[in-house]
């Protein structure tokens, strides 16, 4: 079988690393032999990646794990408070636009029948959709910053 480069390429990763069998290292090392220029390219290559990987191995402090936890409790807080508000001013506007009338062996349903029931009713409307603006760009958020 023909070791071409691009296996080689594939198999490097594994053999930077240390995780490559005894047989891959001794495919890698003989490929570099035969090439030295692309064993050049290829260190230098696992050499500036080492480099990325030290700087992100670091752990984050525990206080700042700490602040990222309590900061999405209290957004996830945030979030289910102002759903149960959107959806209680929701229903309220709903169920206080109608007025049942029941006799005379019939029932009718009334739109804002009663005297200024119209305000309130559109008050509850509006503080509704004001909970539901701020309910989904919480929910976003969440999703993109805490999630993301």
């Amino acid at each position: 079988m023909k070791v071409t480069r691009n296996v080689i390429n594939d198999l490097l990763p594994l053999y930077f690393a240390g995780e490559a069998s005894e047989d891959t290292r001794a495919v890698v090392e003989e490929y570099f032999r035969q090439n030295t220029a692309f064993e050049t390219e290829a260190r230098k290559g696992a050499d500036a990646l080492e480099g990325f990987r030290q700087i992100g191995t670091a752990p984050p402090d525990a206080t700042i794990r700490k602040k990222a936890l309590e900061r999405t409790k209290r957004l996830l807080r945030l979030q289910t408070m102002l759903l149960a508000l959107a959806c209680t001013f929701t229903l309220n506007a709903l169920s206080l636009g109608f007025s049942f009338e029941v006799g005379k062996g019939r029932t009718t349903v009334h739109w804002l029948a009663i005297p200024g029931q119209g305000k309130v009713v559109g008050s509850l409307f509006m503080i509704s959709v004001v909970c539901w603006v701020f309910y989904f760009l919480t929910r976003h958020r969440v999703r993109t910053q805490v999630l993301g």
